[in-house]
């Protein structure tokens, strides 16, 4: 927040200076008025628009929103020490609480620190802040509690999810020529009249021919194997032991 107000400030100063520039450059009277005469600016920029909106509305722009971010938290802190003067009134805080509260509040605002309304834990006793600590820290601690609960769930999910692959084993199930295009993507194993076994991923089952595709050490190989060749035909399927 300093940062912004120091920044705006600067506009401010140029934008003003800017305007007033503008006034000796149209006549020297014109400047003289606008640094001692109140709202000749505004009879100047009347009369000169075209030449003077543009430093005009810089300066009333910055103006204003230098105005809202000194103004806030300022705002904030008179009603605070309304707030805490009953309080001290009430008998609910002492005369030292809430002075502490006070120069609290003003250096977070002359710090750049964001000033924010009072809380309830700084009108609080020291017992009673005590209090809201431990509740605060019992808090954190059922969280941490469930958190760790839920991830104990979740690893031992992933356990029993190992455990059911490791069940898993192999098995080549026979299946008819006629249903192979069923099985696009599986790989199956194909035994021929002779006796020769080959394997492959099935990518595509013609009327007369199987299209397979194999994995080798120098890349990917795809071969056909005539319908009328196989004796025996074989999906790849899991089941558990």
């Amino acid at each position: 927040m300093l940062i912004a107000a120091l920044v705006l400030v600067v506009i401010v100063m140029v934008s003003s200076i800017w305007l007033t520039v503008e006034g000796f450059k149209k006549h020297i009277l014109w400047g003289i008025g606008m640094l001692f005469v109140p709202f000749v600016v505004l009879i100047f920029t009347a009369m000169n628009w075209s030449k003077a909106k543009k430093p005009f509305l810089t300066y009333l722009i910055s103006s204003v929103l230098l105005a809202a971010v000194i103004f806030e938290p300022m705002t904030v802190v008179i009603n605070e020490s309304v707030q805490l003067s009953e309080q001290v009134e009430r008998g609910e805080i002492t005369q030292q609480q809430a002075q502490e509260i006070i120069q609290k509040r003003m250096v977070q605002l002359f710090s750049g620190d964001p000033v924010t309304a009072n809380n309830d834990y700084d009108l609080l006793t020291p017992e009673e802040q005590r209090i809201e600590t431990l509740r605060e820290e019992l808090r954190i601690k059922n969280e941490a509690a469930i958190a760790s609960q839920e991830y104990a769930e979740e690893q031992a999910k992933k356990i029993e999810e190992i455990e059911e692959v490791r069940r898993k084993v192999k098995v080549f199930t026979a299946i008819e020529i006629s249903e192979a295009n069923k099985y696009i993507g599986k790989i199956v194993r194909i035994v021929s009249f002779e006796g020769v076994e080959r394997q492959g991923t099935l990518i595509n089952a013609g009327y007369d021919r199987l299209n397979l595709d194999r994995k080798l050490a120098g890349g990917r190989f795809k071969f056909d194997v005539l319908t009328k060749d196989i004796e025996v035909l074989e999906v790849q399927q899991f089941e558990l032991r």
